[in-house]
């Protein structure tokens, strides 16, 4: 069992946290990483089974270990999470699974940890805990009064649980229109889906690449004035029906009123087409066996599906801290890509997996926990040479 101790307390034991781990063992600089769970990459390990990412193997790797050849273009979640499993088995990390930390605070000079295995100091804490483990639920009038299921994404798995039941998905980003597709096999049809603003309908291979090829190609061979004028015209290729689906069609990610990520493939419309799937307009209040609609209809369901998104579960941190628009602490220079990882005014905490955009999560995190580890790596080498000074 992994002893509480080293220069580098890590919490967190997915992507971000595994990441940081092999870049801070590539810099040898002492370390532990705990996780309230006891297996690693809990949220990987527990996602419905057609999940598929949305950006490309040759781009979704932790880093020294690519995914296999074999694998396809957009791996499926289970396909990743094996992955991620037989990557932390390699190396063999120093991991403490099924330990929690309660707080956390500033103490002379480092950080306290008190954690469910005992109260540990620690110079410099890297935060890895992720974007999935606190789910939002809207706080919609009368959800109190509904007589029937209400769950959220996290909590679904698979459709056979709902076989016959008349089905309610409220949110329309990718995970929103692929539990729908899966209840259309078992729940009673039409399957409703809630759309609050407006949706991108964009292709898996626009132009015949995938979207990371193309992300690729603009930043290797286009200046960065031209990037997100080329990219709003290639990623978001189309399809000539697309405005049959019965919902207001955004052209890009970029001019639209919503905010979840794009829909890939033309299942949705097809399924619109086929009368499997019945897009409706937001949800505002709940009744007994009911909801109402924001255009005034009410419609009887049995089981309400809440695919509304995820915040940061950093109830741990004992500080006062500015905080981005999706929750997290602002980090020192609060860059996407490309800046400093340490929190805003709290030298020796940094954040690691704030950054999904782009060529996605796990080519974000390699980077900003290379940054990380360098960024530690400088801290603790002042850190050093000030107390030899005062010695």
């Amino acid at each position: 069992m992994a002893e509480l101790a080293g220069d580098v307390l890590v919490i967190g034991a997915g992507p971000a946290g595994l990441s940081s781990a092999y870049f801070l063992e590539q810099a040898g600089i002492s370390y532990v990483m705990v996780d309230r769970a006891d297996e690693i990459a809990s949220t990987w390990a527990h996602l419905y089974k057609t999940l598929h990412l949305n950006t490309a193997s040759f781009v979704t790797y932790l880093p020294g270990k690519r995914m296999p050849i074999t694998s396809p273009v957009y791996p499926s979640g289970e396909q990743l999470y094996q992955y991620i499993r037989q990557y932390a088995e390699d190396h063999q990390f120093n991991i403490r699974l099924g330990v929690s930390v309660n707080r956390l605070m500033p103490e002379n000079g480092g950080w306290l940890a008190e954690t469910s295995a005992g109260r540990v100091w620690f110079p410099c804490v890297i935060i890895a805990t992720g974007r999935y483990s606190s789910p939002i639920i809207p706080p919609l009038a009368g959800m109190d009064e509904f007589c029937g299921q209400i769950l959220h994404a996290r909590d679904y798995h698979e459709p056979s649980a709902f076989a016959g039941r008349r089905a309610l998905i409220v949110g329309a980003g990718p995970s929103g229109v692929d539990i729908a597709l899966e209840l259309t096999e078992t729940a009673r049809l039409p399957v409703y889906l809630s759309v609050r603003s407006d949706v991108v309908i964009s292709r898996s291979f626009p132009y015949g690449l995938p979207n990371s090829a193309w992300l690729l190609f603009a930043r290797r061979f286009l200046p960065k004035r031209w990037h997100n004028k080329f990219l709003s015209v290639v990623l978001y290729q189309s399809y000539p029906d697309v405005k049959t689906v019965g919902v207001a069609i955004a052209p890009n990610r970029s001019e639209r009123q919503g905010t979840s990520t794009p829909i890939r493939g033309r299942g949705l419309i097809d399924a619109v087409r086929e009368g499997k799937i019945a897009p409706v307009s937001g949800v505002t209040r709940f009744h007994k066996d009911s909801v109402e609609l924001a255009d005034g209809t009410h419609l009887e369901v049995d089981t309400i599906i809440l695919c509304t998104g995820y915040r940061p579960t950093l109830d741990f941190l004992d500080i006062d801290y500015e905080t981005d628009s999706q929750g997290y602490p602002k980090r020192a220079d609060d860059l996407d890509e490309g800046g400093t990882t340490e929190v805003l005014g709290w030298p020796g905490l940094f954040l690691v997996g704030r950054f999904y955009r782009g060529l996605g999560p796990l080519y974000n995190v390699r980077n900003e926990a290379k940054r990380a580890v360098q960024e530690i790596q400088a801290w603790l080498e002042n850190r050093q040479r000030s107390a030899s000074s005062a010695g």
